[in-house]
């Protein structure tokens, strides 16, 4: 793979960096040289996760401290070099276990690192008489799924052999993997192996998640696609291994390009602002989101990553205005049953005039779908826009919906019909309850439910029903929440059946509350009763009711659909993150006003969140009604 800009030079050598430098945004880390405005500060939740994070590891260092005969411990106070210089000593005596240790700056490869532990593998040194080691991290989160009982303690894994002992965590189907937490694993690796420390048996890194449970991964098992920020991609997956050496020469090259452009402003710089999934956590949003806005940059767009973007651009299509300028027609062809090829090959010579069904008389549907979009003889086909025929080989099957979404953002309402949508539909009961949970990394605590009977004048009768568990065990306290839930949703469900009425029950993401239901019922056994009511009619996913009928060209998320419901969160909009800050407080503040406040705060936020998806359904079913349809934007 080849990193996009300038190779690294000598005459302008880049500091050494760590393994984070691989899995950050290209920008983020170019942002981070120039600083050209004061990004924002870290959010209370990200703080809250850094805290928990540091509180978590000191638990685990305890555990293995008691554990492991011969364990070293670094302090991690002390002085920098003189940290190294303790790991490099513990490494060359063999200790079994280091923890917080710090290795050997690798200059060559321009790395520092600091593992958490460096775990001894073999009773004996290499050949060169050094001992072989492999890192492991501590993180605060789930990295096995199920019970695995029959797995040994952390501390008798962490001290086996992990292919020997555990046939490596990619074969395990209770292992979840996260890129960045394997993408510095690599890291450490590559550093191993500058200083000669590396096992000779294979790449192995391990992750030691919540409830002390350790997964080792083999970073040369094929599991990534190729990044999308580097050049010449490839017709394979990549291992962990390739993926961080290619997002780390890349970082490399970001910031030798903006050390230099600092120096000297001619000089071009290597990344520019695109926004993807992780920008609402990022400070320098502050900066990157008026220019992407100003430029009316693909990126945007729902749906347009870093790969379809340069697509796009490749193509002479820059911005949303020339996306929405597309012929959405041709697009339609493209992505649909006809080859394009073969025809514009067929009808190479062929009079103007001669009609499609001629030129392919067997292929009668595709007949049928270009005369559908009025390409009925050889002249209409000549006819269409040669730019949207440039994306023939493109393989982007969701190009007319990129199209409608862009003009849908630029367009003058706020959202818009889709294709084919003569009017919108939205599955209404008698009996109606909103349904929206709040969890935790452990689990689920709370389920929030917005009761809403109507008498036979079709008056409201309107109630905010939670079920929560304010036990600081969530394992033991989320079983208590769903079981009381799970009764009052029976019992509601039993006497409308019993008074002839439709009960319908609403999420906004069936994918989230549909995981955790199912979950929970199996935990509880109640299986059966869980899967009938998650393949029944009875539950309705408002997203994909929103998705299936309306474009917007932004997110889709709850907040953004219920405010053009007119609807308005109370006092302070925080999100999801900020519930989880909040729920922190309200188990485990010392302070009993405190916990009584972010109690308040949850179970508001919570009836926010239900009362959103009754007001969104509610416009969805009214005003909603009279948008007009993306298809009457002219581009």
């Amino acid at each position: 793979m080849t990193a996009v800009g300038p190779d690294p030079s000598e005459d302008m050598p880049v500091a050494p960096q760590g393994g984070y430098l691989a899995k950050r945004c290209p920008e983020e880390v170019q942002l981070d040289i120039l600083r050209p405005v004061e990004p924002l500060p870290r959010s209370e939740f990200m703080g809250m996760l850094a805290a928990g994070g540091i509180t978590y590891e000191r638990e685990v260092f305890d555990t293995l401290g008691a554990a492991v005969e011969g364990v070293v411990e670094i302090d991690r106070a002390i002085d920098r070099g003189d940290r190294e210089q303790l790991t490099a000593d513990a490494m060359r005596n063999g200790t079994p276990l280091v923890i917080g240790g710090r290795l050997p700056v690798d200059a060559t490869g321009h790395r520092v690192g600091e593992p958490d532990l460096l775990v001894r593998v073999g009773d004996r040194p290499k050949e060169r008489g050094l001992w072989a080691y492999v890192a492991v991290d501590v993180k605060h989160h789930i990295v096995r799924d199920g019970d695995d009982d029959d797995l040994p303690t952390m501390s008798e894994a962490l001290l086996s052999a992990p292919w020997a002992e555990t046939d490596g965590a990619g074969t395990s189907a209770s292992t979840r993997t996260r890129y960045g937490d394997l993408v510095q694993l690599a890291h450490y690796q590559r550093m191993l192996e500058a200083c000669g420390h590396q096992a000779e048996e294979g790449r192995w890194g391990g992750i030691i998640g919540t409830d002390q449970r350790l997964a080792w991964y083999d970073l040369d098992s094929e599991r990534w696609d190729w990044s999308q920020y580097l050049d010449e991609p490839m017709d394979r997956r990549l291992s962990t291994m390739e993926s961080y050496d290619g997002a780390f020469a890349h970082g490399l090259v970001i910031i030798e390009a903006a050390v230099r452009h600092r120096r000297d402003p001619d000089v071009a710089l290597a990344a520019e602002p695109v926004a993807i999934p992780d920008c609402p956590e990022c400070g320098w949003r502050v900066w990157c989101f008026p220019i992407l806005e100003a430029a009316a940059d693909l990126s945007l767009l729902p749906g347009i990553n870093l790969r379809k973007r340069r697509q796009h651009r490749d193509r002479g299509v820059t911005d949303l205005h020339d996306l929405a300028a597309l012929d959405d027609r041709t697009a339609r062809l493209l992505t649909g049953r006809v080859d394009m090829d073969d025809l514009a090959e067929r009808v190479r010579g062929v009079d103007g005039q001669t009609p499609i069904a001629e030129i392919i008389p067997r292929r009668r549907r595709q007949v049928s779908d270009l005369a559908g979009e009025g390409v009925r003889v050889v002249d209409d086909l000549r006819a269409l826009p040669a730019q949207t025929l440039g994306y023939t080989d493109a393989a982007m099957n969701d190009l007319p919906l990129q199209i409608d979404r862009a003009r849908a953002r630029l367009g003058p309402e706020s959202a818009y019909r889709l294709r084919g949508v003569d009017e919108l539909v939205v599955p209404r009961g008698d009996i109606e309850v909103d349904i929206d949970m709040e969890g935790v990394e452990d689990g689920t605590y709370l389920w929030g439910a917005l009761l809403t009977e109507r008498d036979g004048d079709n008056v409201a009768s309107v109630a905010y029903l939670p079920f929560v568990s304010w036990d600081p065990s969530v394992a033991t306290g989320e079983l208590d929440a769903f079981a009381v839930f799970w009764e009052w949703l029976r019992d509601q469900q039993v006497a409308a059946t019993r008074a002839g009425k439709t009960l319908r029950a609403y999420c906004y993401n069936k994918g989230a509350e549909g995981t955790h239901i199912r979950r929970l019922g199996a935990l509880l056994g109640l299986e059966d009763e869980v899967e009938e009511f998650l393949a029944s009619e009875d539950l309705i996913d408002l997203l994909e009711v929103v998705r299936r009928q309306l474009v917007t060209g932004t997110r889709m998320g709850l907040k953004a659909m219920a405010k053009l419901a007119g609807f308005a969160w109370r006092g302070e909009e925080g999100g999801g993150a900020l519930a989880m800050v909040r729920y922190v407080e309200a188990v485990g503040d010392p302070d009993t006003e405190v916990r009584a406040a972010a109690r308040r705060w949850i179970l508001e936020y919570n009836e926010d969140d239900v009362r959103a998806t009754a007001a969104l359904r509610d416009w969805l079913d009214g005003a909603a009604k009279l948008l007009p349809s993306v298809a009457d934007i002219k581009p």
